[in-house]
């Protein structure tokens, strides 16, 4: 019980703290509202419009009733109520508005605890709104019933559309961090708001600088970076009217926001720099022209104001624009969600993968725990033989109880050497059972019954347990293939939405029909275009109308992916891909000599582009000569092309590739050694993996580079032996592989007549192949000992060879 009691206080005082915590960050964050809600209703009511009426802090104030929260109700009201009393001197009535707040805010809470729909909860408000101002007028203005009337009916057409106005940028402000898409007129009434806060700084000076200006040009130059001339030009000019109203300065305030916003909007995809820049010349452009013409009063402005705004413009973080573009970009929202959905369905998809590779894991696995338990079932086996024997032969026997009981150790021992003696084929009977036995000749015949079937039971069990132990391995191979899918559909590609719009630009400028256009960035920050179109049925209007349109787009040079174009025969539609064109391009020729007195070749090959950008060249020997090491070498090349092309790693096709071969039903099948290059079309890297494969070599100008490899050819072992190097090459390389056929033509196995030979001899590829058969043919005194291959590539640069 004390040990209970010491342990459950515990749990209450660390979920105690927990709670604490939460409430000390909800207690921050409602501080935050409240204070941000004062110093907003503040600013705002301080706006003022050209009448010396300030209806903008009332009409925020009944939107912000309309949220029924009681705190920030509260903190509203004494917001605004304070932004009035700075204003005492500016706006006439200003005591009207001291007496309709309270009365507003009271009835509000009150309407709070009935039980009313929004709509009454409004008219009522709006009523005892209209009621308080038409008092106002009658008691303390002291205006007939017509004038009343008249001067009410003047506030509340003020009043509402503001009301209005801030209504929808209220709800818009709601709307943010959710999926709703923001049309123009919705950006508008938000930076309406924002203007109307930033009109209440008006006359606030720091050092001579008007914070009302700094915040104004900051605000349009940020709406400029981020959604264009458009909105940046609208909300220029309504911020003008509403600081211009306050400041007196209307058409000042007018002129000047609304040319800087519209200018410098039009300089958006240009950057921060151009946008800054051409705000700066249009706001001096302005200001120049306000000097000479008929306006007096310039002193709003001051070029201080400008330049402070460009370097708050300047230093802002690019995520701070980045969040704000996300947000009223309804576009690139779009594209967001788009996005964020398309995860979502990849996600799950890629966890039900994952959950699949982790099956064949466990499967994997378990078959591997099985072949040890068979191992350890071995240590057995004896006791079972003795016991299967002594079952047989002394069950009814005399002389059991004096065997198995009083001499049961020495008894056991001597049928397990009988056991052994038969497994040796040994005549040899224990010299301890030949003093005692009563059954010589039945125990010597069941001995070999046993024996017998013991023989071939476990003949069936080691293949069972190597099947085991083989389906192990080929099913982890299958797990590591899944997990490489998986890696690969988690590297996120990035939709290229400038270069989309690019391309249908000058789509529709040539007037070339299409279907879609997508554009992506892979892994590698490389273009990838495909367009659909039903009108081509051939990949020729690709290459001569549209690729030099997509080169123009992208800058860069564009090559038509034959491997990605395809036909779809449903919709008859025809399906192009567009990538970056590579740097270099490979030239191979490849050259061969039968093993005397065959006419199958007992060596494969390949060699070509892939999907992924590179040069691939493969070389397999079939251990042997003749069909049936044609057919191990070929098995092998086109598994590993397979793979390859469909994006698994080259070690993930060379291990699955060796589990098969391992697969061996009889002794007479051969093995086969890999050889495989390949080569970056971008950056010239080139990889060569062996196994069990002879010396390569590489010629860059006058040098000769060895690759050599010490691994075991393909099927030998469980697991692959794999030798991997990395080498770089650039235009006028020479890479040359081959197999031992061709290098041990001489007796002591030297490779140096290959050097010898590619040091005197440069000349095109085929001659070089055909070159090295005809010298190996040579030493050999024109015998072919063993199957030759040789496959010469020549690497190029398409653009410059220098």
């Amino acid at each position: 019980m004390q040990y209970g009691a010491d342990i459950f206080p515990y749990k209450r005082m660390k979920k105690s703290n927990n709670n604490k915590i939460k409430e000390q960050d909800g207690s921050k964050r409602i501080f935050l509202k409240i204070s941000g809600m004062f110093l907003i209703s503040l600013l705002i009511s301080r706006t003022m419009i050209i009448n010396s009426t300030a209806p903008f802090g009332i009409a925020f104030l009944i939107v912000v009733l309309n949220n029924d929260d009681y705190r920030l109700t509260l903190a509203s009201a004494f917001g605004t109520i304070m932004g009035y009393i700075t204003m005492q001197s500016y706006v006439k009535d200003i005591s009207m508005y001291y007496v309709i707040i309270p009365s507003v805010v009271l009835l509000s809470l009150l309407l709070s605890h009935i039980d009313l729909s929004e709509k009454y909860k409004k008219i009522v408000t709006w009523a005892v709104l209209t009621i308080g101002m038409f008092s106002y007028n009658i008691i303390i203005n002291e205006f007939g019933l017509g004038m009343a009337g008249i001067s009410t009916l003047t506030n509340l057409c003020c009043i509402f559309p503001i009301y209005f106005i801030l209504q929808i940028s209220d709800i818009c402000f709601k709307e943010l961090k959710t999926k709703h898409l923001f049309k123009d007129e919705e950006v508008v009434c938000m930076a309406i708001l924002i203007s109307i806060v930033i009109a209440g700084t008006w006359g606030v000076k720091i050092f001579g600088v008007s914070v009302t200006n700094v915040l104004a040009f900051t605000a349009v130059l940020g709406l400029s970076y981020i959604s264009g001339s458009a909105i940046a030009g609208t909300v220029g000019l309504a911020m003008g009217a509403i600081i211009g109203m306050s400041n007196q300065n209307l058409l000042i305030y007018i002129t000047v926001l609304g040319m800087v916003g519209l200018i410098s909007g039009i300089f958006k995809e240009g950057g921060r720099a151009f946008v800054s820049l051409s705000f700066l010349v249009t706001f001096l452009i302005v200001k120049v022209y306000l000097i000479t013409s008929s306006f007096t009063d310039i002193s709003s402005f001051a070029l201080m104001d400008g330049i402070l705004a460009i370097g708050i413009f300047a230093l802002m973080p690019g995520r701070v624009y980045d969040t704000i573009g996300s947000e009223i970009n309804s576009e690139k929202k779009r594209i967001n969600l788009d996005r964020n959905y398309l995860n979502n369905i990849k996600n799950m998809y890629l966890n039900k993968l994952d959950n699949f590779s982790d099956v064949l894991s466990n499967m994997s696995n378990i078959l591997s725990e099985l072949v040890d338990n068979d191992k350890l079932l071995m240590t057995s086996k004896s006791t079972e033989l003795v016991d299967n024997l002594a079952a047989r032969v002394c069950g009814d026997c005399n002389a059991n109880c004096i065997c198995w009981n009083r001499e049961h150790h020495l008894t056991y021992n001597a049928f397990s050497e009988l056991i052994e003696n038969q497994q040796k084929k040994s005549n040899r009977f224990p010299m301890e059972l030949e003093r005692k036995c009563l059954k010589k000749g039945a125990l010597i015949r069941n001995s070999e019954d046993v024996v017998n079937k013991y023989i071939i039971s476990e003949m069936w069990r080691t293949r069972l347990s190597e099947g085991r132990e083989l389906l192990a391995s080929q099913i982890n191979n299958m797990a590591k293939s899944v997990d490489e899918l998986v890696q690969e559909f988690n590297e996120e590609l990035k939709n290229d939405g400038k270069l989309e719009r690019d391309i249908i630009k000058l789509l529709d400028k040539n007037k070339i029909y299409y279907d879609d256009v997508f554009c992506i960035k892979d892994k590698n920050d490389r273009s990838v275009i495909r367009i659909t179109a039903t009108q081509y049925g051939s990949l020729q209007v690709y290459s001569n109308r549209i690729l030099p349109i997509i080169e123009e787009a992208a800058g860069t040079n564009m090559v038509v992916n034959e491997d990605g174009c395809y036909i779809n025969s449903n919709t008859n539609s025809c399906i192009a891909v567009f990538e970056e064109a590579p740097n270099l391009k490979v030239v191979t020729y490849m050259a061969k000599a039968s093993k005397d007195g065959y006419t199958v070749h007992g060596d494969s090959y390949s060699f070509g582009n892939t999907s992924i950008g590179n040069y691939m060249m493969l070389v397999s020997d079939g251990m042997g000569s003749g069909p049936q090491a044609g057919r191990e070498s070929e098995a092998a090349v086109e598994l590993i092309e397979k793979f390859i092309n469909a994006g698994f790693s080259k070690t993930t096709a060379i291990n699955t590739v060796n589990s098969i071969m391992t697969l061996k039903f009889c002794e007479e099948e051969k093995f086969s050694t890999i050889d495989l290059s390949t080569i970056d079309l971008y950056s010239g890297e080139i990889d060569f993996m062996k196994v069990g494969a002879v010396a390569s070599f590489i010629k860059s100008d006058d040098v000769v580079d060895i690759v050599k490899s010490k691994s075991l050819p393909i099927g030998v072992l469980d697991e692959v032996d794999i030798d991997t190097y990395t080498r770089k090459v650039k235009h006028g390389d020479l890479v040359v592989m081959l197999t031992d056929g061709v290098s041990d033509v001489e007796e002591a196995g030297g490779i140096g007549w290959i050097l010898d030979y590619m040091g005197r001899h440069d000349e095109d590829v085929e001659n070089l192949a055909s070159g090295i058969i005809e010298e190996a043919k040579r030493l050999g005194k024109n015998k072919v000992g063993d199957d030759m291959t040789v496959l010469v590539s020549k690497v190029y640069n398409q653009y410059n060879a220098g």
